[in-house]
């Protein structure tokens, strides 16, 4: 059987260890593990929000964002909320607090960000392109998969 050539999957993996890396190292003055920024993040972009809805989005298991929500809201930078639409659900917001963290990490992060722009030897669009592309293509692999299941 002929080996196919598998160094997307490669070079994906090696550009997220590398991304997490300069994310982590530009986070370090505001004092909050990556993990739990993206996931303020996340949270902060689609509030008020169902734990559900972040999986859909993430990928992450619903066990894994428990865990890491209730992180947040130990930290006083998340709270929860009743879910009108599901009583045995509820909705994530950022606090003002967790609202004031995320933006305060928007600058080293615009930095780093820059930075990386300014080394591309063509167009940032044409990067975002593929990679919207490339995404789009994952998440579609993934739902198969769990349609399988």
């Amino acid at each position: 059987m002929e080996m196919v050539d598998q160094r997307l999957f490669e070079q994906a993996y090696t550009l997220s260890q590398a991304t997490g890396a300069a994310v982590e190292r530009e986070l370090e003055s505001v004092g909050l593990p990556t993990a739990l920024f993206g996931l303020l993040s996340q949270i902060r972009r689609h509030a008020p929000v169902a734990p559900t809805r972040i999986s859909a989005i993430t990928g992450t298991p619903l066990t894994t964002l428990r865990d890491n929500i209730q992180r947040l809201v130990d930290r006083g930078l998340v709270e929860r909320a009743p879910n009108p639409a599901d009583g045995r659900s509820y909705l994530l917001a950022p606090t003002d607090r967790g609202d004031l963290l995320a933006r305060a990490a928007g600058e080293p992060l615009q930095r780093a960000y820059d930075a990386l722009a300014a080394r591309l030897p063509r167009p940032l669009a044409e990067y975002q392109e593929a990679f919207d592309e490339l995404l789009g293509a994952m998440e579609g692999v993934l739902a198969d998969e769990r349609a399988l299941r």
